[in-house]
């Protein structure tokens, strides 16, 4: 459950303050605290009452519990730090006014066991949320799984604005998350057969691909091998060719690689790889934890390198001129992860894309790109929606 209060969103589910659509950290105790005074908006609540109903089984001053709800309210803007009221010797009440906000259809799906399907010898995990005439399905970058990138707040937005026109999914790729561990990782073409059993699984009527970052060499393969599949294509933060070559001075230099090799064999696990996605303004602590979650759950060491080395064979240029679908290219001018060179690359070499550019780092366009992601996306299906395609169930 989540609440709405002026510019503010208690999200339950997250353990999150956000002012503003921005997270606002709070510490365990202050955020515990603050949730309990909001159930209980409707009396004044004892100190006594929260003391006893948040931490039964340890010792909790009275002035710890004071120094919770100051902080609570130095978390709140100035004018509205009245809206924690003290009594003096009864205790503490919530005074504003409330209005509950619908589940996120994200939240159901993250919590949600995911389904599989064989390919070949592997079971791809995979989840899907919403309904509609067409699929859209979120090909997820790097080692990030899809219940990671469920967790993250523009995921889980675009996920639930998507999902009231079309059906959306997301999948595993083997070796990742929650799909079966690989004793190595594939190339593009099995991953391609992958990405096609999760659609035949779910009777796909068409799709809309979005390939974020190492995902778009695969999102774009797919829908050059996959025609009748795919409806239309969106590439962001995305690549054709990850190393630089002569011809191709965007792609990552050989001691970027380099160094990457070395974090992955002694650092990997504490989120430096799921860091460079997230502009340094939104680095807070929650989603310094959160990336090196990511990281754990998506992939091992050994897997991380063996995908590394995967991604530096990648070179899906040849492919470009041969792509059909509806396609638009968003990069960041600034992006820090994959250079902005690459998606003009893109862009100019796939007929009839549409170049979007955003200044600033927002690698995969999920936090102050996002609403330009949605409708760049929603402009998408409406345009696949208008052709005409053949369905295939």
């Amino acid at each position: 459950m989540s609440w709405r209060f002026g510019a503010y969103e208690l999200d339950l589910a997250r353990r999150e303050l956000r002012v503003a659509g921005e997270p606002r950290p709070l510490q365990p105790q202050v955020f515990a605290v603050l949730a309990y005074l909001v159930r209980n908006r409707h009396r004044v609540v004892p100190k006594e009452e929260i003391l006893r109903e948040l931490w039964p089984d340890a010792v909790v001053t009275d002035a710890s519990l004071q120094r919770a709800v100051s902080l609570a309210r130095r978390a709140l803007r100035p004018a509205d730090r009245g809206l924690l009221r003290t009594h003096a010797r009864q205790g503490y009440r919530f005074v504003g006014e409330l209005a509950e906000v619908e589940p996120d259809p994200a939240d159901a799906v993250a919590d949600a066991p995911p389904r599989y399907v064989r390919s070949g010898d592997v079971h791809v995990a995979y989840r899907t949320v919403g309904r509609g005439p067409l699929d859209v399905v979120l090909v997820l970058g790097w080692s990030l799984g899809m219940r990671a990138a469920l967790e993250l707040r523009g995921v889980s937005e675009i996920v639930r604005a998507l999902s009231a026109r079309a059906r959306v999914l997301l999948f595993d790729k083997r070796g990742t998350g929650a799909s079966d561990r690989v004793k190595a990782l594939p190339q593009l073409p099995q991953r391609v057969e992958d990405l096609d059993a999760v659609l035949d699984a779910v009777r796909s009527p068409g799709a809309v691909l979005v390939g974020f970052s190492e995902g778009g060499p695969l999102a774009l393969t797919f829908a050059v091998t996959r025609p009748l599949r795919v409806r239309g294509l969106a590439l962001v933060g995305a690549f054709a060719r990850m190393t630089a070559a002569p011809d191709h001075p965007a792609g990552w230099s050989e001691v970027e690689v380099a160094t990457l090799r070395g974090y992955i064999a002694h650092g990997w696990g504490t989120g430096a790889t799921m860091r460079a996605f997230v502009p340094a303004r939104h680095l807070t602590p929650p989603l310094r934890a959160w990336a090196a979650r990511a990281e754990q759950e998506g992939a091992s060491p050994g897997a991380a390198l063996e995908l590394l080395g995967m991604n530096l064979g990648i070179d899906v240029r040849p492919l470009l001129q041969r792509v059909q679908t509806p396609s638009v290219v968003l990069h960041a001018t600034s992006d820090r992860v994959v250079r902005v060179g690459n998606g003009r690359a893109l862009a100019a070499a796939i007929p009839g894309a549409r170049l979007v550019e955003v200044p600033g780092e927002d690698h995969a366009f999920l936090f102050g790109g996002r609403p330009t992601l949605e409708r760049e996306l929603v402009a998408l299906l409406e345009r696949a929606a208008a052709r005409p395609g053949a369905a295939l169930t």
